[in-house]
């Protein structure tokens, strides 16, 4: 389908033309870790440097990706993203490796499957509802971001880990934005492998916030042990996992890394595919009323439901082309443990390998007006021909996201009731930058106007 529109070129990052060096490269990879990534890395396939004693590659050959990703994985581990994550997620299924992931990655596995996820849409529904309602109560300019992010953690708590205890949201959203806010230090520090003595901004405040937020996930554990009658949700099956290589179940401090790990990747990624779509769709009027005109179509006028999700063709289409422009995680990193060879070119052990995937994502040889709003590329008959490695917002390989599935559905859920609903249009001389946090947040927020239509 061609909907006739302006072209949209949504804000980017402006890559710099040479790979910068010394405090230029410090500065700029503390103020957005996407503003270091060379011009080379959007329209080559390799580029390295080295950054005092460490080389880093940037890699975004689909050919080279797979290699580190599948092919050599065994090579090139998440050393980086395990120190940066580790003191909040500890040896979750995220932050782990090997026998240790695998079992944790299959305890979890049974959650997502399809059956089980058709069960969540209408919890996908009301709290995007929920949201409605607020807007409503207030018209105007809303925090877009903000709403989002109280949404899809709304969405994880009566899903898949309830919890009665009122902390849990304070403290989850305390947390995330300090992980947010020194996101690039840590970034900086685990990529360029620089000793875990020196100080780091923002350590003790992190380090306060991860204490209360995992004191507060504990506390929901003993809520479920002391209780009688189990939920069968996610807590409850991790409870009764086994580790088939020694029967073994998960410890408390083994739960709480995996809660955790679901409570804030469950939702901030989410959120933010929602927060930067919903910001497309209010600069596209014509993609706007195209998925307000196939909701209509396709539910009847009747509440969504969880069979008329996968009809929604145009609105899975806008979704993914979103997460192309403004993938919800931007950077993937590896760290080579091995000498090998990628692209012609010797890597040793101890070289930090980073994938940029928004730089993946725009890539001027492999799409065509990369930097352009065009969900029409993911077509059925035109995602068919996109190469695995070359779009990636959920990553790739046997380690790709456990909650793909979940947070496809979820999002297309909440969008579609977003429309429906709703109108949006941009905010004036409020254009939002991509910034490269843990996610990929909109520099300054992202508020946007929000009219509601007349109910009935």
């Amino acid at each position: 389908m061609t909907i006739a529109a302006l072209r949209l070129v949504p804000p980017r990052v402006i890559p710099p033309a040479q790979p910068l060096a010394g405090l230029a490269f410090l500065a700029s990879f503390v103020r957005n870790p996407l503003s270091v990534v060379p011009q080379a890395a959007y329209d080559g396939d390799l580029v390295a440097m080295m950054r005092g004693n460490t080389p880093i590659l940037w890699i975004t050959a689909p050919a080279l990706v797979r290699q580190v990703l599948l092919d050599e994985r065994d090579k090139f581990l998440k050393l980086a993203q395990i120190r940066l994550l580790s003191p909040l997620l500890g040896k979750g299924i995220l932050t782990s490796e090997g026998a240790d992931w695998k079992w944790q990655r299959q305890a979890s596995a049974p959650m997502f499957r399809p059956q089980e996820l058709a069960g969540f849409v209408p919890s996908f529904v009301r709290a995007a509802e929920e949201v409605l309602a607020r807007w409503r109560a207030r018209p105007g300019v809303q925090a877009v971001d903000r709403d989002m992010t109280e949404a899809t953690f709304q969405v994880i708590s009566a899903t898949l880990l309830p919890s009665a205890d009122a902390r849990m949201p304070q403290a989850i959203e305390r947390s995330t934005g300090l992980f947010q806010r020194s996101g690039a230090w840590g970034q900086l520090y685990a990529v360029a492998n620089l000793p875990k003595w020196l100080p780091q901004p923002g350590r003790l405040s992190m380090a306060r916030a991860v204490a209360a937020l995992r004191s507060a996930v504990l506390s929901l554990i003993g809520e479920r042990r002391a209780g009688g009658a189990q939920k069968d949700d996610l807590l409850h099956r991790l409870m009764l996992a086994r580790d088939p290589e020694t029967g073994q179940s998960m410890n408390d401090e083994q739960l709480v890394d995996n809660l955790l790990t679901f409570y804030l990747a469950g939702h901030e990624t989410t959120a933010k595919a929602l927060t930067w779509t919903l910001y497309l769709v209010a600069r596209s009027p014509a993609w706007a009323r195209a998925l307000k005109d196939e909701v209509e179509r396709v539910t009847g006028g009747a509440e969504l439901r969880a069979e008329h999700v996968a009809q929604l063709s145009l609105t899975q289409q806008v979704l993914k082309e979103s997460m192309r422009l403004f993938p919800p995680v931007p950077l993937m990193t590896r760290q080579a443990v091995a000498d090998t060879v990628l692209g012609g070119h010797a890597v040793r052990a101890g070289s930090s390998v980073v994938m940029p995937i928004y730089a993946i994502h725009r890539h001027a040889r492999r799409w065509e007006d990369p930097d352009a709003f065009e969900p029409g590329r993911f077509a059925p008959e035109r995602e068919a021909a996109i190469p695995r490695f070359q779009y990636m917002p959920f990553g790739a390989g046997p380690r790709i996201c456990i909650g793909m599935g979940f947070a496809m559905l979820e999002a297309a859920a909440m969008l579609a009731t977003f429309v429906r609903h709703a109108e949006f249009a941009p905010v004036p001389g409020r254009e939002p930058a991509p910034v490269a946090r843990v996610t990929l947040i909109p520099g300054g927020g992202m508020p946007l106007e929000v009219r509601l239509r007349p109910r009935g």
